[in-house]
């Protein structure tokens, strides 16, 4: 993998989103939003095994994936190739929605290059290309519980078909299924069928994981804990899914697993999140509520400080805009993840 060029491509995401402009006025001042680049962690063991693709934060409002996405970055691999990307949806999680542009995983099959997502998809798209993994995990919260209600998607293990082109995709997941029901989870297998004429979930051939099986042959699940849970059930099962599988395809970290989920309570409390705001080129630290006076006609730049979740975003404001200017006072939401932290103000 060139890693080199694949950050000079995540980098052209951000410079490409375009600006929102109003009517020239003598008070509007100039705000520039932190990037939101295409985020990804390969991390590689220093003994030979699998690679597996770890893909959370495509719907929004599904934190347990993106959260175990982001437990896993900070520990070591010790066999094999792990990559993680852990927020692949940022502004749909900041706004703590399934799609801030509309469903993202219904845009595999084609995306229109002016939908706002298309940098994110096609990004997704060309990092599968480059990185090759054996298998990719999708992380996912649906809703209910399919054990329940087969019209429900919650704490099951999501397959596109029972075998294709050889993939014994069902086989694979009744290794999971069965061995998270030892764990004392009960998650069956919910096989849509995609392909088939009479398919029920024909939506799914949009999908990250029929992309993935049908156009690079890569064995790909849909892991899904459930909206109706709590963050540190769903979590619990998204860590010991990731477990399973990384024993099937020979991976290793280090803490374990069985350490994380015994520490998920720590693991999973909320860091604070701190912005720097230049100022006309003045350096200000903001980090509880305030009302910030500006002189006219000024710009202001905001950094994100030490917190891989954090963000702020702008009310009343389309947050894909990364370059705007607006000409009355405005208020910004800090964000850690889907947590509202503290509001400021610019006057």
């Amino acid at each position: 993998m060139n890693r080199r060029k694949f950050l000079k491509n995540s980098a052209i995401i951000t410079s490409l989103i375009p600006s929102l402009g109003f009517a020239k006025s003598t008070n509007r001042n100039h705000f520039i939003m932190p990037p939101k680049p295409f985020e990804y962690f390969i991390k590689e063991g220093k003994i030979k095994g699998g690679k597996i693709l770890i893909i959370g934060g495509i719907h929004g409002n599904e934190p347990g994936g993106y959260k175990a996405s982001d437990i896993l970055i900070n520990t070591e691999i010790k066999k094999g190739i792990v990559a993680i990307l852990p927020r692949s949806n940022p502004e749909s999680i900041f706004t703590f929605k399934r799609g801030y542009n509309g469903d993202m995983n219904r845009k595999f099959a084609s995306i229109s290059k002016k939908d706002a997502d298309y940098y994110k998809v096609n990004s997704i798209k060309n990092f599968i290309s480059d990185f090759k993994p054996d298998v990719i995990l999708s992380l996912h919260d649906g809703y209910g519980y399919y054990n329940k209600h087969n019209n429900q998607w919650g704490e099951s293990i999501v397959i596109d078909e029972k075998i294709y082109n050889n993939i014994p995709l069902f086989q694979t997941a009744s290794f999971v299924s069965n061995y998270l029901k030892k764990e004392g989870f009960n998650i069956p297998i919910h096989n849509t069928k995609t392909s088939e004429k009479n398919s029920h979930h024909k939506e799914q051939r949009m999908s990250l994981t029929y992309y993935a099986l049908t156009h690079h042959n890569i064995p790909a699940f849909c892991i899904e804990g459930s909206k109706q849970s709590s963050l540190k059930r769903t979590t619990t099962i998204h860590l010991l899914a990731i477990k399973k599988f990384f024993e099937l395809y020979n991976i290793e970290i280090n803490p374990s697993f069985e350490y994380l989920i015994s520490n998920l309570d720590k693991l999973l409390e909320p860091k604070k999140t701190k912005i720097i705001a230049y100022i006309n080129n003045n350096k200000k630290l903001i980090s509880k509520s305030e009302i910030i006076k500006v002189p006219k006609n000024s710009e202001i730049k905001f950094e994100v400080s030490n917190n891989r979740g954090g963000g702020v975003i702008p009310k009343h404001v389309n947050i894909n805009y990364h370059s705007f200017f607006y000409r009355y006072n405005l208020d910004f939401i800090v964000k850690n993840d889907n947590i509202s932290e503290y509001l400021f103000k610019i006057i």
